[in-house]
């Protein structure tokens, strides 16, 4: 197991998470977002099973292995999701949990020109904030949304810079709902 916290704002803003977590397994701090951007990861959590020699055999699950309801504090496991990682786990390649080429392709598509366009507005909007340019990180980070409406990775990161209902007229709630955004979280599917 290991875990990539992919934050613009790095260290300083991941490592109180990690440490709260108490974690028994390796976390790294992807400061410039690669990891998301390779494997097409458009939100948080991503979920990734990877196997002895190094091939990607499940990927992009949106998936908490547990989680906790902010209003009643109650821990609900995700024994569904814990039980296919088992079933991997044992039965190797011949889990049915493993995905096969076509539906590998489908969760890793190939970039497009839209996808490195938006990737590098991003990166602009980023430098930009993190050196004290807020307003000219602002039309950047706009045209990578703009280009890739369903990629809440960017959008989370460049929120985090700034104020949601000021600078993009709109809230986080509202934002979730919109169509053009696409799923916050994709339901998990474990068919095969």
């Amino acid at each position: 197991m290991l875990t990539v916290a992919c934050d613009a704002k790095g260290n300083a803003a991941v490592e109180p998470f990690i440490a709260a977590a108490h974690q028994q397994h390796p976390s790294v701090i992807d400061q410039q977002l690669l990891v998301a951007e390779l494997y097409d990861t458009r939100n948080v959590p991503a979920a990734f099973w990877i196997d002895e020699s190094g091939r990607i055999v499940r990927a992009a699950d949106p998936i908490y292995a547990q989680r906790r309801n902010r209003e009643t504090g109650e821990v609900a496991i995700n024994t569904e999701y814990l039980d296919a990682v088992r079933d991997w786990v044992a039965k190797g390649r011949g889990s049915a949990f493993v995905m096969d080429a076509s539906r590998l392709d489908t969760r890793l598509p190939e970039l497009e020109f839209d996808d490195v366009t938006a990737a590098a507005h991003f990166h602009l909007g980023t430098y930009l904030a993190q050196h004290g340019e807020a307003a000219e990180a602002l039309v950047y980070f706009k045209r990578a949304h703009a280009l890739r409406p369903e990629n809440w990775t960017y959008k989370r990161q460049a929120w985090s810079f700034g104020d949601i209902e000021r600078d993009y007229g709109t809230t986080f709630q509202e934002a979730v709902k919109d169509p053009a955004s696409g799923p916050f979280y994709p339901p998990l599917d474990l068919t095969d």
